[in-house]
């Protein structure tokens, strides 16, 4: 007759030892079939099926419900026939076991273990564990107790599987007297622990054998909170991707001490994390590969791990060897705690409750492995994680790998005096505040002039255009005899009219701004900010001034009104940078060199003029001087005008300056120095691009070398943590900078110094403070350059659009071909179209053409809308108008591509 086959309790995790059964799932005398689960059993972190791969009949005795019995001990039997099946329960003790034979069971219902199991006592100081035995191995625990009670392992006979030294094995070769005197006794009966809690006691004695340390960092982790909401997903989760992406740039934090003086390095990261059960205790599940896995999908699976964790359904390797554990109480009101890493890991991070310094973030950590100053950097990069999310978590629903247009509100709880400071008021100040008022925020606007405007209204765009319509009006009077208008007369300039002119507008537009600015509840401060600290900065007024035309200059900067704030919106622009020209500085004290900000002073125009630098600035100011008479010499360092627009427009720009009568261009000119002299007249010596040495002699020099912020004087050093790199202060797409409640706009951050783009980063920031989906895209702005003709642009360039992996076509009509340029006689230039190959959508546009001001703006509204050939080809556009050029162009090329696809 066949021995029975003999069902054995499993184990089904690395720390079990024993387990209780749950349930049975076929009754004695059943038949099984291959693959049947017939009981359920309940490890010391979960409910798990036991499957029987075998077939035979059901018998026992068996395991009665509720029984404990140790891993390999019978549970039950299956046997060949069915009358061989047994009835009845076995009465079994926790402990392994030998099956017995057929006869023994039908003599003995009994199964009784080898000898009985010591209660393993806790101990309240952990020694050194005892080496490893030469003949078998040892269990960590075994050999923890053998350090402890100073047991030697030599010549210890294990009873575990494959004869693996336990801990009964050395307690049984323990004085008891010895053992007891390790622990405090408690008064009272006690009940006997569960598998679960039993599991947890010993695995918490041997990490406290571990040489720890903690460390703490608190972090503004209101911006994760929001943008865990808006994804949907778990702020847990969100923070265990961040913690991976902390370990992935400090990975010791991922590694573990392995007996004896070994080191697992291990590039997987896998989190556990610690789940409250109602009647087990805790339970860590574990999300592996972390790192590689987007918030989606680790959230799923993390609500899946929950639910059956709770139940104690998750397999063994949903909840065995995490490479890093997070325990969360932030939510049970915990001001502060540390936990304690679990054995296999060398670090845990324990997430109290956010208080006034924000969420106290602890890690416990093997000092073995790890040692202060990795934890600090850890944490360090954990903070940064978690306070700038958006760096990093992508926008699950797309496949492409940008940045979701997430909005994060800004905290203004708190007694301050205002919820936003907005320093600077240009166009991208007073747009911030201006919509931030809107929604109800308490906004300060404090600006260093009486009036509103910044650079552009008052040294800038605006007096510069004034003067260029004038310049205009005298340019088109050539064209009058083409239309056959006769003694028009040869015009002229009266400058004094045309500065009163220009000094009205800039006064009335100011004086129109401030009246909006403290209708809409914006308080406009008059004076200089600078930083104390970051929610406090100083307003100085001592170099204030009514004349909106003179400037604050900042003072030494003690004395002022102190004002608090929530957030602040940096937008103080960039003066004019001054290279070291040898007699630079001379020159512009004596006033015969100028700037774009001094310009202004100008009493008559000059008859001869030097411009140095071929940037906005420079080329329309060598124009409208040319215009207005002056013979001019323009020099710039690059080889070519413009750098910011596309190549073609400024090379054919370039040729219609040198074509103008009175204005010399010279590209990649070197120049060596400036001479002022008591008569006035100014020197300025160079090296044009072939090494031929000029020396000019002209009334005055413009330097139009460009600008850069001036950060100084706002004492930004007090803000920690703001981050300022190559003289500009560094911000995300929304405009945020590397401290979560400060903002930048316009020219202190640099790229496109235009008025019309700080008024977007200005909006954006305001948007993003109010919790509004908005970024700025430098891929879809815009400019324009006011010669004649007008450069303009918006979008990307072919070369820009291929840098950025873009298959780009383009397509470009002259302007000489267009009815209303013929009929004008403004036929210089072009207009070219940059197309993405692919989808055929329009990515730029770029002009040299007069009325380019006006046509840029459909171009704006074609890419910042995403159209595409076909969509503007179909467009009716108005005859004759020179829109019409943009249907044309997208039909050609359509043609153009469908005969190439043939």
């Amino acid at each position: 007759m066949a021995e029975p086959y003999v069902i054995k309790m499993p184990q089904l995790s690395d720390t079990m030892t024993e387990g209780v059964l749950v349930s049975w799932e076929k009754e004695i005398g059943d038949f099984i079939e291959r693959g049947t689960v017939v009981a359920t059993i309940e490890t010391d972190k979960a409910i798990m099926d036991v499957e029987v791969f075998r077939e035979g009949y059901l018998s026992g005795p068996r395991l009665p419900i509720d029984g404990v019995t140790a891993v390999g001990n019978p549970i039950a039997y299956l046997v060949a026939e069915v009358d061989q099946v047994t009835k009845g329960e076995a009465t079994i003790e926790s402990k392994q076991s030998q099956p017995k034979k057929k006869a023994e069971i039908d003599s003995d219902n009994t199964l009784k273990p080898k000898s009985e199991i010591k209660v393993l006592p806790v101990m309240l100081e952990a020694g050194v564990p005892a080496p490893h035995p030469n003949h078998t191995r040892a269990t960590p625990y075994a050999r923890q107790l053998a350090g402890t009670y100073g047991v030697d392992l030599t010549g210890i006979t294990g009873n575990g599987r494959k004869g693996v030294i336990i801990a009964a094995d050395v307690l049984a070769n323990t004085d008891s007297n010895q053992v007891n005197r390790q622990g405090f006794e408690a008064s009272g009966v006690g009940r006997a622990m569960d598998s679960m809690e039993k599991a947890i006691a010993h695995n918490m004695e041997y990490s406290l054998s571990t040489p720890l340390f903690r460390a703490t960092i608190y972090i503004d982790s209101s911006r994760l909170v929001a943008i865990s909401k808006k994804q949907g997903v778990s702020v847990t989760i969100a923070l265990t991707k961040a913690a991976a992406l902390a370990i992935q740039d400090h990975p010791k934090i991922n590694n573990a001490y392995q007996h004896k003086d070994h080191i697992l390095e291990r590039k997987q990261i896998d989190i556990g994390i610690a789940v409250e059960t109602e009647s087990m205790g805790l339970v860590v599940p574990v999300l592996r590969n972390t790192l590689e896995r987007n918030l989606d999908d680790l959230n799923a699976n993390w609500v899946d791990l929950a639910k059956r964790a709770r139940i104690k359904r998750l397999k063994p390797e949903e909840y065995a060897n995490p490479t890093f554990t997070i325990s969360n109480m932030g939510m049970l009101g915990v001001a502060y705690f540390d936990a304690i890493p679990s054995p296999g890991t060398s670090a845990i991070l324990a997430v109290a409750t956010t208080g006034s310094q924000g969420m106290p973030v602890t890690v416990t950590a093997d000092h073995r492995i790890i040692n202060g100053a990795d934890a600090a950097r850890f944490l360090n990069t954990l903070k940064e994680r978690v306070e700038h999310p958006e760096t990093w978590i992508k926008d699950s629903s797309s496949s492409s790998s940008a940045v979701k247009e997430l909005s994060i509100p800004l905290s203004l709880e708190g007694s301050w005096d205002y919820d936003v400071v907005v320093i600077g008021g240009g166009l991208g100040g007073e747009d911030c505040a201006r919509d931030l008022v809107e929604h109800g925020v308490k906004v300060a606007l404090i600006n260093d002039s009486s009036l509103p405007g910044g650079e552009c209204l008052w040294r800038g765009c605006i007096p510069s255009k004034t003067w260029r319509a004038a310049a205009d009006r005298i340019r088109d009077r050539a064209h009058d005899s083409h239309l056959g208008v006769k003694n028009a007369g040869l015009p002229s300039l009266n400058w004094e009219s045309l500065e009163k002119t220009r000094r009205y507008i800039l006064q009335s537009r100011g004086e129109m701004a401030l009246k909006a600015d403290i209708g809409m509840k914006i308080k406009y401060i008059h004076g200089y900010a600078r930083f104390v600290d970051e929610h406090h900065i100083i307003v100085d007024t001592v170099g204030n001034s009514e004349d909106p035309f003179t400037r604050t200059q900042p003072s030494e900067g003690s004395q002022g009104q102190k004002i608090s704030f929530a957030g602040a919106v940096i937008a103080t622009g960039a003066p004019p940078f001054i290279p070291p020209i040898l007699g630079a500085q001379e020159g512009l004290a004596t006033g015969g060199v100028l700037t774009s900000d001094t310009v202004w002073g100008l009493e008559h125009v000059p008859k001869r003029l030097a411009v140095i630098g071929g940037g906005a600035i420079g080329v329309e100011m060598a124009q409208i001087f040319q215009d207005f008479g002056s013979e001019v010499v323009l020099l710039e360092a690059q080889d070519r005008l413009l750098a910011e627009v596309e190549p073609e427009v400024s090379k054919q720009l370039r040729d219609v300056l040198n074509a103008d009568p009175n204005l010399i261009v010279y590209t990649s000119a070197k120049v060596q120095k400036i001479i002022s002299s008591q008569s006035g007249v100014m020197q300025v010596a160079f090296d044009d691009s072939e090494g031929n040495h000029h020396t000019l002699e002209v009334d005055r020099i413009i330097m139009a070398t460009g600008k850069r912020p001036k950060l100084e004087p706002l004492a930004l050093d007090k803000v920690v943590g703001v981050a300022v790199e190559n003289g500009v202060i560094q911000v995300d797409a929304q405009c945020r900078t590397s401290k979560p409640h400060i903002f930048a706009v316009g020219d202190v951050i640099g790229g496109l110094m235009l008025a019309h783009t700080a008024g977007q980063q200005g909006r954006v920031a305001a948007a993003t403070i109010l919790g509004k989906p908005h970024i700025y895209e430098l891929e879809k702005d815009c400019g324009v350059i006011f010669t004649r003709p007008q450069a303009a642009f918006v979008g990307l360039s072919t070369a820009q659009a291929k840098e950025r992996g873009v298959d780009a076509v383009e397509v470009k009509s002259p302007i000489r071909i267009d009815a209303k340029a013929m009929i004008n006689h403004e036929t210089e230039g072009f207009i070219k179209m940059v197309v993405d190959k692919a989808s055929h959508r329009i990515i730029g546009v770029h002009f040299l053409v007069d009325h380019a001001d006006t046509l840029v703006g459909e171009a704006v509204m074609i890419v910042t809308g995403e159209m595409t050939l076909e969509q503007v080809a179909r467009a009716i556009h108005p005859h004759p108008t020179q829109t019409e050029i943009f249907g044309e162009m997208a039909r050609r090329l359509l043609s153009r591509l469908r005969r190439t696809q043939r």
